[in-house]
């Protein structure tokens, strides 16, 4: 997976995790803002001679001083350089004997896949991503979501706040039945349909823009694609029995999402040695299996589902590290969704209620996109997408001109 080092003091941190001698630390440092590659459990014979390879073209490999002889113990290990140098390093190990050449291809996937730009139709709409930021619009007809719970429950509410969307310039529409914020209750499926398939159908001749349907249960999943869903959010990421072979059978697009438990749980005492690598062998695994059971890989989306089962507060913000590293997350060659919209740790950093959290919401989103994101999914379309629009035509700014 691609690592991202921000500072010295986290580069010191990755190189002591990997093993690295004290006396070399201070020679790679430097090193480290370039691209990293981090490869896991590597055979001593082949990481020395990626090491040697690498210092060769002018970049680096960081190793354990456990793997050197006489230990010869296996290692993880940071290939450190540029593009132009790393892409030389292909070159060179894929004419080794197999373990490198393996190698050299799965390096090579990643930097195609931090490349790669990806077209995808969702409903009648063709979506271009890489070349702007999309916005998904948040509709929940539920009771109890933390921001809006009650507001859109009543069908004429929801059917005028669909329109207000889609004034403001929104991408997709996303309607949900079910709070799915922490701690709380699922609801059954026959009262998740009630409240979203109407929905679904008013919607499908009021207004143009795609609709996605949030969910999980694989019945409400199928009823709600039948009257009108262009895409699956599923935040369970095709976990429960039946959702898979939906979303095969419909051939929509879906975004699979990381989520530590389930929402009546996932705050209680979450855990992780390195957040982002945990979501990354995650979606890493949910795509490979999407794809076995015969998901098209390219109407795949991930989410890697900030505030669900993330630590916030007290010193720990998982929130803050997954934005800070999201482009690690393009080394899967997927689409990013993120959900940031005025929840909780953004409260905390700024200590507001979820209605004034705007502000915070954006600043966030907007380090989001800087780093890889294509969909943003918000409360707040107008402000959202100003933001976006000012942040593509900085980050973005070979598409523009």
């Amino acid at each position: 997976m691609l690592r991202i080092i921000r500072n010295k003091e986290e580069g010191i941190k990755e190189l002591k995790r990997i093993g690295v001698q004290k006396e070399a630390i201070e020679i790679m440092l430097p090193k480290l803002f370039g691209i990293n590659i981090r490869i896991k459990n590597v055979e001593p014979q082949d990481a020395i001679i990626l090491k040697q390879e690498m210092l060769s073209v002018g970049g680096d490999v960081a190793i354990s001083s456990k793997t050197l002889p006489p230990n010869a113990e296996k290692t993880d290990i940071l290939v450190m350089g540029n593009m132009k140098q790393i892409k030389k390093l292909v070159s060179k190990i894929k004419r080794q004997y197999n373990r490198l050449s393996n190698m050299g291809s799965y390096i090579e996937e990643i930097l195609d896949n931090l490349e790669k730009k990806h077209e995808m139709k969702i409903g009648k709409k063709n979506f271009e991503f890489g070349k702007r930021t999309y916005i998904m619009g948040i509709l929940n007809v539920t009771p109890d979501s933390f921001y809006d719970g009650g507001r859109y429950n009543e069908m004429e509410k929801a059917i005028e706040r669909a329109k207000e969307m889609e004034k403001e310039g929104v991408d997709i529409i996303d309607i949900g039945g079910e709070s799915t914020r922490p701690f709380s209750k699922p609801v059954d499926e026959k009262e998740e349909m009630k409240r979203v398939i109407p929905t679904i159908e008013a919607l499908k001749n009021e207004v143009k823009v795609p609709l996605s349907i949030d969910t999980y249960k694989p019945r409400v999943a199928e009823k709600a694609i039948e009257k009108g869903a262009d895409m699956l959010n599923d935040v369970f990421a095709l976990r429960k029995e039946g959702m898979v072979e939906v979303a095969k059978e419909y051939d929509i697009p879906i975004c699979i999402m990381h989520m530590r438990g389930e929402p009546k749980n996932m705050q209680i005492n979450p855990h992780y040695e390195d957040v982002v690598e945990e979501i990354y062998e995650f979606l890493k695994e949910r795509i490979e299996f999407a794809i076995r059971k015969g998901i098209d890989e390219n109407k795949i989306i991930i989410d890697p589902g900030i505030g669900f089962g993330k630590r916030t507060g007290k010193g720990i913000e998982d929130n803050c590290e997954i934005i800070a590293r999201l482009r690690e997350l393009k080394s899967l060659g997927r689409p990013i969704l993120i959900g940031i919209s005025r929840k909780t740790f953004i409260g905390n950093i700024t200590k507001t209620s979820v209605e004034e959290r705007l502000e915070g919401s954006l600043g966030a989103e907007a380090v989001a996109i800087a780093n890889g994101a294509d969909i943003l999914r918000c409360h707040d379309i107008l402000a959202t997408k100003r933001m976006a629009m000012v942040v593509d035509e900085i980050v973005r700014m070979k598409f523009n001109r």
